[in-house]
């Protein structure tokens, strides 16, 4: 503790900080008393022994203000939201590197004028701008948007509101019209165009897809890559050489500092520091090359003053400095995923690679970081990207090798552009290791369990995963009595947190969860006295995957199967469904087509009691209320759409969730003239594909009505706002009851 103050009081900083940014959002009042807090605490270092406690608590303190302060003016959000609706036209200024979307991207924008008609407006905070085109907007480049205003979309298990808001974001435009109408300039619009002239240069010098992967390799830029080679990469754990990652800012600090020495001697210290800046920011700044770039200066410019260096405090000023910076940063999973993995590969390499003697060492030392980095890494990987590599060791030992081959040939490609034939001829042995690292991925994702896909992690497996990952390392540090209580600990610890996590899951609040079962739906209705499964969307594999996921290992019963429609969306991921249940709920119609019939004949089999519902209906189970909104008696069950089933599910606390299956519109307006009260959550008929019609529109919303969409990729039918939440774009959603 006193032999590194600077790590204990950056450590300091920055957990108080991440914790305030995540757990407490938006509390100016909070960080106004943290830092009155804070200055007694600093007296305290007067008196107290060792004083770097009292300096690290009031450090902490200052984060938690840092977080909440400079306090805004509290009638920003409210004016921002008053605007919701409004049609607008915004000037301003791009504050942060773009975010390309499937049909578009999205910025975050320093307006400078905003016009609600003729009057122009302020002090309503910064913009998240998305728009649907090719255009592109980069750092500091001045743009001009039309749109909607729309209050951001809140998930239920992400606080977007929150994130936002530590940008002071309270509003979004949902543009209709984008252009940038003139690029950054000064120093700002360097990096933004020399990442252009590198993009030409590549494309000129290499043909595709080798253009794009080298681009990815050296820059960190994914564009262009093929579907199949990207999901081949990923797979195997080799979408990481695609972003700009600490492990290309140190190749590229190697390569210019051996271009500089040799010219510059002692003085190319401070050139070679201004280049590994500019290299971070050509890649688009992101946090691993941030903190790559700062760790990297920190030893260069430590080397050059004849200064010691110490690796974990290093690590722990750079994450100081940036979250001290943007503590937003504290939400970004590139940020966590950075540090998380240095620290495990600098914890966990050396005793992995012990054990590794038997490999080349060509091969041991990245075979033994990708597994630290892993390790250290699973929960995130697990939780964003929702898939485990086991081959990703293997994959990553077999190509990292040619790493700073592929860098450096890359950069001098990027020299050579000024020559276009002399770069293509340069261009040849580069195709051919490209060619290599693609076929790499391409065979490997190829063997049996190369990527295990991971479809829900919670949070607290994670938090059961650290608890027991860190005292385990840490008992590998010791020896007798210390490493037996290191190791109980490491034991004890994931068993009392799973332990807990499984109680409150059993006992859960009820929840309506949209699942994501692609072009089709199936939602589950659970809580703390039972399930209902509505539907089973088109697939076995993905309705299995997903229950078994949301529902407790015991709770192999449910209380009652409905299918709403016989379609293939509907009822094909009942087949050879094997959960048995209490009731099996259908319309009361002569439906089409026979998958339904057999998903009913299977159920009744393993003791399921068929039931038939008409309008009018209603049913308690599982803890929750079914009222029937159709089909209504004699409805054609030959004709698609009439004769569906549609359910408005309510819990005592007075929420409701409603499912109108695929109703078609006169369906939908008999079914209205049921509803007494509007929905707190209304699943889209037919995945939105088409309008609500009029009739129920007015009967079943509200201004805080939530709209769901289950479906594939696609567009929604125009004219529905553009908060509905959709399962191709959240993943599975749940929603409180």
């Amino acid at each position: 503790m006193t032999r590194f103050p600077a790590l204990v009081i950056a450590t300091a900083w920055c957990i108080a900080l991440a914790a305030a940014v995540v757990l407490l959002p938006s509390q100016p009042t909070l960080g106004v008393f943290a830092v009155a807090v804070a200055i007694p605490c600093l007296a305290l270092a007067l008196v107290m022994r060792p004083a770097i406690l009292s300096i690290a608590l009031a450090c902490a303190l200052l984060a938690v203000g840092r977080a909440e302060l400079p306090a805004i003016d509290p009638q920003i959000p409210t004016r921002a939201e008053g605007l919701a609706g409004r049609i607008a036209i915004v000037t301003g200024r791009v504050a942060d590197d773009g975010r390309q979307t499937a049909a578009g991207g999205e910025v975050l924008v320093e307006p400078d004028r905003i016009f609600i008609g003729t009057q122009q407006v302020s002090g309503i905070g910064n913009l998240m701008v998305r728009w649907r085109s090719p255009t592109q907007a980069a750092f500091g480049d001045e743009v001009r948007a039309t749109g909607k205003l729309m209050v951001p979309r809140d998930l239920p298990e992400f606080d977007r509101r929150a994130y936002l808001a530590q940008r002071h974001v309270y509003v979004e435009l949902q543009s209709t019209s984008f252009d940038v109408t003139s690029s950054g300039s000064g120093l700002a619009a360097i990096p933004a165009w020399l990442r252009t002239r590198y993009t030409t240069a590549l494309d000129d010098a290499l043909p595709p897809p080798h253009a794009a992967v080298l681009l990815g390799t050296v820059l960190g830029i994914r564009q262009g890559i093929p579907p199949a080679l990207n999901n081949a990469l990923i797979a195997t754990g080799l979408v990481h050489l695609l972003v700009l990652s600490g492990l290309k800012v140190a190749v590229f600090a190697r390569i210019v500092q051996a271009a500089l020495q040799p010219v510059l001697g002692r003085l190319a210290t401070w050139p070679a520091l201004a280049l590994i800046a500019i290299y971070a920011m050509v890649g688009g700044a992101t946090p691993a090359a941030v903190r790559a770039a700062a760790m990297g200066g920190l030893a260069i410019a430590a080397s050059r003053l004849g200064r010691p260096t110490h690796v974990w405090t290093s690590l722990a000023l750079t994450a100081a400095a940036m979250l001290g910076w943007h503590p937003e940063l504290a939400w970004d999973v590139g940020f966590q995923l950075s540090f998380a993995g240095t620290a495990a590969i600098i914890l966990l390499t050396p005793t992995i690679e012990k054990r590794l003697g038997f490999m080349p060492k060509v091969l041991r030392e990245p075979f033994a970081v990708t597994c630290a980095a892993q390790v250290g890494t699973l929960p995130m990987m697990a939780t964003d990207f929702h898939v485990l590599s086991p081959v990703a060791p293997l994959a990553n030992a077999l190509v990292i090798p040619i790493l700073p081959v592929l860098i450096s040939g890359g950069l001098l490609l990027g020299v050579l552009s000024f020559i276009p034939e002399l770069a293509r001829l340069a261009a040849i042995p580069i195709a051919g290791l490209l060619a290599y690292l693609e076929q790499v991925a391409y065979l490997l994702v190829r063997a049996p369990a190369a990527a295990i896909p991971i479809p829900r992690f919670p949070t607290w497996t994670g938090l059961a995963y650290y608890s027991g990952l860190a005292p385990g390392i840490v008992a590998g540090q010791l020896a007798g009595r210390r490493r037996t209580i290191a190791i109980a600990g490491a034991v004890l610890a994931p068993t009392l947190i799973s332990g807990i996590a499984l109680g409150m899951w059993a006992n859960a609040p009820p929840q309506a969860v949209v699942m994501t079962v692609g072009d089709g739906q199936a939602v589950v209705l659970r809580g703390p006295h039972g399930a209902i499964l509505i539907d089973g969307g088109p697939s076995p594999a993905r309705l299995k995957d997903e229950l078994g996921a949301l529902l407790p290992p015991w709770q192999t019963k449910l209380d009652a199967i409905a299918i709403t429609a016989p379609t293939l969306g509907h009822v094909g991921g009942f087949t050879d469904f094997d959960r048995p249940a209490g009731a099996f709920l259908l319309p009361d119609t002569q439906l089409s087509g026979s998958a339904w019939r057999t998903a009913a004949l299977e159920a009744t089999a393993r003791g399921a009691s068929v039931v038939r519902l008409t309008a009018g209906s209603a049913l308690a189970i599982g803890g929750f209320n079914l009222q029937v909104l159709a089909p209504e008696p004699g409805a054609p069950g030959d004709q698609v759409g009439a004769a569906y089933l549609a359910l408005r599910v309510t819990v005592p606390g007075g929420r409701s969730f409603c499912d109108f299956s695929d109703l078609d519109l006169d369906a939908q307006t008999i079914a209205a003239t049921r509803l007494r009260d509007p929905c707190t959550y209304l699943l889209l008929p037919a995945g939105g594909r088409s309008l609500l019609s009029p009739e129920l529109e007015r009967a079943a919303l509200s201004p805080t009505t939530q709209l769901i969409a289950s479906r594939g990729a696609g567009q929604l039918a125009h004219g529905f706002p553009p908060n509905v939440m959709r399962t191709d774009q959240e993943g599975t959603i749940t929603l409180p009851m």
